[in-house]
């Protein structure tokens, strides 16, 4: 799983990114990203879905954002590093849906650099009809691809042609790692918000001009598609409020990120968001719609939000060459656009390519992804995969299915990063640092993130190419995860091997795991374990070297001789049985069981236990110590944990029964250590009023499952005052006291109090037993224990 920034190691070289961006660096980096080509070519499109009701989708998008930038100015000031909510996600959320954040984030910034793609060629093609006069622009009728014509014939070939020259124009731009600088970007920020502000302001003044019907009627009615209209408004739109992002992602060239994050996203916030909302209600309340088109399609002439939708990805530009005076709209939206797709694109290229290298570094993704160009220093091959998507999308979509798609991806992402947070706050939040906290606790987070998945729902479920796009895109992401990633991510993140003694075994054989800590008890351990192998399940001790936390994991040297004796004393003690043997080094033991057992076909787990100590007061949620307690929540296998000896001649073995699935695999494993002619007894503690005779019977049920019991297994009801006691004297005189887990729940632990107790009190042999909970239960027992539980998990 995730685990919290860690300082690097004393000595190790450090490398950091040179903190240069203030606080309106930061602040134009967020405008300019959010600020991009999204209001130049979606306004129109999504007045067609939701009509004047646009403005309110403006503003609901504005709260939502709003609600989320708090969780983004909270982590982003906590954990200010390079990779944003693809890193938060690794933090905050157990492995798949980690994985699924990356890999959607990498699809969406991915096709929102084909959307600006798209809108660059739709742009340059109008304003070459309209200010060149090369062509005929798009009436707004919804012509075949709604762009008209140029030289002479239809428009979207030349629109298409202009789309894959800019994407192959700055990918070529990204391999040699050419970049805006800090005050170029300010310049062009600055440069599209006065373009924008000139068209308000001409819009507000031709609104209160003569018109052929009033303002008023043009807003009436105002929800003509109704909420679901504003709902897939609010889908299509969001991604025109997503640059926040890109502030965070730079958290580490921000001088005092702590404070001048959380300030940045507001303060850019505060800018953009009343800007939309402006430029929803001029488009719709100062463009009239010509004569010959209400002629043709027979809407009403303050209808401007049909005409809008018919204009498609240009209709901000005809709105404004209609109210700018002297001809000077059609020039200045296009210059604005242009530049807007350009800086926009160029964002998405690095920020698409950022997440691959990312993930590939991790070994999410292929290594080769993480591959550094020896001469422009760029990860290249990472540049090369977002480049095929970017251009195969930008050329076989059209623009609407473009962004809704990428809005998908984005809302599900940061409805992703509005739960980490949650976690990274409960996991985490004593050991970091916080510039801005989010008020409400886990309120706001909740609301923002059920509120996207909500959006994200309802445009899937009316856009099925959307739809498609997205679910085949998470299906395919599932399937590269459960098939390579997680294995390749194991391999790359577990703990050393340095010694290993290994006979050879039928491929695919199942393996019993017994890790051995101390020679004196190792014996124990694997005397239990040649009694329980077979034909089909060989045997193999592992010993864990703890290394201090001073000294580096590789400096194994050492440790070698240690773990060998401990290793090879356990292969002695099993008298000639095949037995392989392997020495592990790392932080935590319990990590490198789990390692092991990720690693091999592990179906058993036999681990000792010497015994209660006392528990420092930190320590007091875990029931039998970190090491068992953690390897028990994390190995998806049978698991024994015995206390003491098994004798070598069990006669009596007494099984007390709760659960009956747990129940009938602790007998079964009773009856491998049964000596002939002994028995075993299962027993249900019952209080002394109940009607034992009863119990019993449901007892036999339970252990027969229909079949009835085998000849060597009793079934008892005792009745006593407590649970504890009544183990303990059903149990006397036993050779052996079988305890089995306490239950299937996914959010129920395997071993509690209760076992602690009695195990505490039990003076002879004990053996803890746990049946395999199953793939499904196992997950979502991990799920749970990942996102509720304070302490990190690994």
């Amino acid at each position: 799983m995730s685990e919290a920034p860690a300082p690097a190691q004393a000595g190790a070289p450090v490398t950091e990114l040179s903190r240069s961006l203030r606080l309106f660096d930061v602040t134009m980096v967020g405008v300019g990203a959010m600020i991009g080509a999204g209001i130049f070519a979606l306004t129109g499109i999504a007045a067609g879905k939701a009509g004047p009701g646009l403005i309110l989708a403006f503003c609901l998008n504005g709260v939502l954002t709003l609600c989320t930038a708090m969780v983004y100015a909270e982590v982003g000031s906590a954990v200010p590093a390079a990779g944003g909510g693809y890193l938060w996600a690794r933090l905050g959320l157990p492995g798949p849906a980690a994985f699924l954040a990356g890999w959607m984030d990498w699809l969406a910034h991915a096709v929102a650099g084909s959307l600006y793609a798209v809108i660059f060629g739709a742009y340059l093609v109008w304003g070459m009809q309209t200010v060149f006069g090369w062509g005929d622009p798009p009436t707004g009728a919804g012509h075949e691809h709604g762009m008209g014509t140029l030289f002479g014939m239809e428009a979207w070939p030349w629109a298409k042609g202009l789309t894959l020259l800019v994407c192959l124009g700055f990918l070529y731009i990204n391999h040699r790692g050419s970049s805006e600088t800090g005050k170029a970007g300010n310049i062009i920020t600055v440069a599209k918000i006065v373009v924008i502000a000139i068209f308000i302001l001409a819009g507000a003044i031709a609104m209160t001009g003569e018109h052929d019907v009033a303002v008023g009627e043009k807003f009436t009615p105002f929800l003509p598609e109704g909420l679901g209209g504003v709902l897939i408004a609010m889908g299509l739109t969001f991604i025109a409020f997503e640059g926040y992002e890109i502030i965070v992602q730079a958290g580490e060239e921000v001088i005092e990120p702590r404070r001048t994050i959380p300030k940045a996203v507001f303060l850019s916030l505060l800018i953009v968001i009343p800007i939309y909302v402006l430029v929803a209600i001029v488009c719709l309340g100062a463009l009239n719609i010509p004569p010959d088109v209400v002629a043709e399609t027979g809407w009403g002439v303050g209808e401007t939000w049909r005409y809008l939708a018919g204009l498609g990805e240009t209709g901000v530009a005809v709105a404004a060459n209609e109210f700018l005076p002297w001809g000077t709209g059609a020039i200045l939206l296009v210059i604005g656009a242009v530049l807007s797709t350009m800086s926009a694109l160029n964002a998405t290229t690095f920020s698409s390519t950022r997440v691959s290298f990312a993930m590939g570094r991790d070994r999410l993704l292929p290594a080769r992804l993480a591959w550094i160009h020896p001469r422009t220093r760029t990860p290249s091959a990472a540049l090369a995969a977002s480049g095929v998507i970017i251009v195969a999308v930008a050329l076989l979509l059209p623009a609407e299915k473009v962004a809704a798609a990428t809005c998908a991806m984005f809302l599900l992402v940061f409805a992703q990063v509005n739960i980490a947070s949650i976690v990274i706050r409960r996991k985490y939040g004593d050991k970091l640092r916080y510039g801005y906290i989010v008020p409400g606790g886990p309120v706001i987070p909740v609301v923002a993130a059920v509120g996207q998945v909500a959006i994200a729902a309802w445009l899937l479920a009316s856009q099925p190419l959307t739809l498609w796009l997205t679910v085949g895109w998470v299906v395919a992401g599932l399937i590269v995860y459960y098939s390579w990633s997680r294995r390749q991510e194991s391999a790359h993140r577990a703990t050393p091997v340095i010694f290993e003694q290994a006979p050879i075994r039928p491929h695919g054989a199942k393996e019993m795991l017994v890790p051995v800590a101390n020679p004196t008890t190792a014996g124990a351990l694997v005397d239990l374990a040649v009694r329980l192998s077979d034909a089909d399940r060989h045997i193999t001790v592992v010993n864990v070297v703890r290394v201090p936390e001073q000294l580096p994991v590789e400096s194994t040297g050492q440790f070698v001789a240690e773990g060998r004796a401990v290793v090879e004393k356990a292969i002695e003690a099993a008298s000639g049985a095949d037995i392989a043997g392997l020495v592990r080094v790392g932080r935590s033991p319990a990590q490198c069981v789990v390692d092991t057992v990720n690693e091999r076909n592990v179906d058993m787990l036999v681990m000792g236990w010497t015994g209660p100590k006392r528990r420092p007061l930190g320590m007091r949620h875990f029931t039998f110590g970190t090491d068992i307690d953690g390897v028990i929540r994390q190995a998806d296998c049978h698991t024994l944990v015995l206390k003491g000896s098994v004798p070598k001649n069990c006669r009596r073995i007494v099984v007390p029964i709760a659960q009956p699935r747990q129940g009938r695999y602790a007998v079964s494993v009773a009856r491998e250590l049964l000596m002939g002619g002994g028995s075993v007894e299962a027993v249900r503690i019952a209080s002394p009023q109940d009607d034992l005779d009863e119990i019993r019977e449901a007892l036999r049920r339970d252990l027969s499952n229909g079949d009835g019991l085998p000849g060597d297994v009793q079934a008892e009801a005792v009745p006593a005052d407590g649970i504890v006691s009544g183990i303990l004297e059903a149990a006397s005189g036993a050779d052996l006291l079988v305890l089995g887990a306490s239950g299937d729940g996914i959010s129920k632990r395997s071993f509690t109090q209760l076992h602690y107790r009695v195990a505490e009190r039990w003076p002879g042999p004990l053996l803890l037993v746990r049946m395999r909970p199953g793939t499904a239960r196992f997950v979502a027992q991990r799920t749970i224990d990942f996102l509720v539980s304070k302490e990190p998990v690994e």
